[in-house]
């Protein structure tokens, strides 16, 4: 059924809601850390008017869906996705995810029995399988390392650079604005465990296991994440590319709307046959 506000009663009696909208071949897209579905908009319109059929929803402690003071973990919300492609019966799906959409996807792809019959396309915009650094890992955040990560995932000292971000567009600024509650305003509080576990989470082991196309997104401004680690991703998968959007910083999809359009269209039509190539793109809105 499609239409938007839907629900998902999961395993665990937790409801999911979420947007489906368009038909076609389906796009599931998989947000950032206190994002909501409508962060997703532009890509929406874009991809139904193109003739696909885009997916979007908002995890448990997010949005519209429900709160629980159980399931604050990255495989729970990995399971959740899983429970949501397999209601919706999805196949040949590509799957987009954004920031801690790219560890939720890598959650399910760890878990899900059935992953590569329903997923086609990855794209993994963003994030870094590993957020931790250490002695033989310095891809993760910046400035994140097992010393601190407990204060990090409490916000108790200035780990967020956004100093290093360009400024967002105009378009971007008044999208971000509409979405409530917005990024100061959402109830951290509830959170924390669950951004702990995403913190201190290691997906490295999951990525030489993908076996579909997949597509790695960055910002060379990006606040988070050095290029390089961003390169050892694709790298890494079984059939990788690289993106860079050389005018953009963590958020790519918001900020430069048409570039990120334009480059999925050639990346579709190359079937991403060619791994760990790059491309470069300063396109803007």
């Amino acid at each position: 059924m499609s239409g938007t506000n839907l629900s998902l009663t999961t395993s665990d009696d937790v409801t999911i809601r979420y947007d489906d909208e368009g038909k076609g071949r389906p796009v599931v897209l998989a947000s950032g850390f206190a994002d909501q579905s409508p962060t997703w908009i532009f890509q929406r319109d874009a991809l139904v008017n193109a003739g696909y059929r885009v997916i979007r929803f908002d995890y448990r402690l997010h949005g519209r869906s429900d709160a629980p003071a159980h399931g604050k973990r990255m495989t729970r919300l990995g399971l959740d996705l899983g429970e949501l492609l397999t209601a919706l019966d999805l196949r040949d799906a590509v799957l987009v995810g954004h920031s801690l959409g790219v560890s939720v996807s890598l959650a399910y792809f760890s878990i899900a029995t059935d992953a590569w019959d329903r997923i086609s396309v990855f794209v993994a915009i963003d994030q870094s399988p590993k957020i931790v650094n250490e002695q033989d890992w310095q891809w993760g955040v910046r400035g994140i390392t097992d010393a601190n990560v407990y204060d990090a995932a409490y916000f108790r000292f200035a780990w967020l650079n956004s100093e290093r971000e360009p400024e967002d567009p105009e378009h971007a600024r008044k999208l971000l604005a509409s979405v409530t509650p917005t990024f100061d305003e959402f109830p951290m509080e509830t959170v924390h465990r669950l951004l702990i576990d995403h913190f201190v989470a290691d997906w490295r082991d999951v990525l030489p296991r993908i076996p579909v196309p997949t597509w790695v997104v960055t910002g060379r401004h990006s606040a988070f994440y050095e290029l390089d680690g961003m390169r050892w991703f694709p790298e890494t998968v079984q059939n990788g590319r690289l993106g860079i959007f050389e005018r953009s910083g963590h958020t790519p999809p918001s900020e430069r709307v048409r570039g990120v359009q334009r480059a999925a269209a050639r990346v579709h039509r190359a079937a991403l046959t060619a791994p760990s190539r790059e491309e470069h793109t300063s396109a803007i809105v």
